[in-house]
């Protein structure tokens, strides 16, 4: 009786060890800016695809797909699938990853103005998930860090509480922080409605 308890503690214990030896799965990333810091090597890279859905298709046709890229390149949209989770992949100028697993992709052909081919929602960017693209509207940048690459620049983004969208270009990284519309649409219009109906009191 003492040995198969025994038997039965060591059985345990090793079970336990092997599940705390395992390593965390990592948290899904579903149209995002990669985050990864080791380039890595494109499993294959499909092209007429316009949307993130499409290319999503493409990545689960493909046995060894566990993630993929996607976004507008120089007026080239780009689909590129990748063996490695989503996780892994380093930032690339205006593509966001997505793992395999993702159950939400959007069927948006991608623009200048929103190169991820994002919904509108997602398009604005937040601090969480910020853009790889100025906002709509040509606003000033919050800041111009000094860095030398775009992983960089996200990183900048992601340390500036007030970020939600960033480029880096010709070596220039610009934060930018959020935007109000409809306030400068109704500012504009209360600024054209003064100037032509200037007060009364004026000779």
């Amino acid at each position: 009786m003492h040995c198969s308890f025994s038997t039965t503690v060591i059985a345990a214990f090793s079970m336990l060890s092997v599940v705390c030896a395992s390593p965390i799965a990592s948290r899904q990333v579903c149209g995002a800016a990669p985050v990864g810091k080791v380039a890595q090597t494109p499993l294959l890279q499909p092209t007429g695809i316009t949307t993130a859905s499409a290319c999503a298709t493409q990545c689960k046709g493909n046995p060894a797909c566990l993630s993929f890229l996607f976004g507008l390149v120089n007026g080239v949209d780009k689909c590129i699938l990748y063996s490695v989770p989503a996780s892994s992949l380093p930032p690339q100028t205006n593509l966001v990853a997505y793992d395999i697993a993702c159950t939400s992709i959007p069927s948006v052909v991608p623009t200048a103005a929103n190169p991820g081919g994002l919904r509108t929602r997602q398009a604005q960017g937040t601090h969480a998930n910020p853009l790889n693209a100025a906002p709509a509207g040509a606003p000033a940048p919050i800041d111009t860090p000094k860095v030398n690459d775009l992983a960089a620049c996200l990183a900048s983004c992601k340390g500036n509480p007030s970020c939600i969208a960033y480029t880096f270009k010709s070596g220039v990284c610009k934060l930018f922080g959020p935007t109000n519309p409809k306030r400068a649409e109704g500012a504009a219009t209360g600024a054209g409605k003064a100037a032509q109906d200037p007060a009364s009191g004026s000779d």
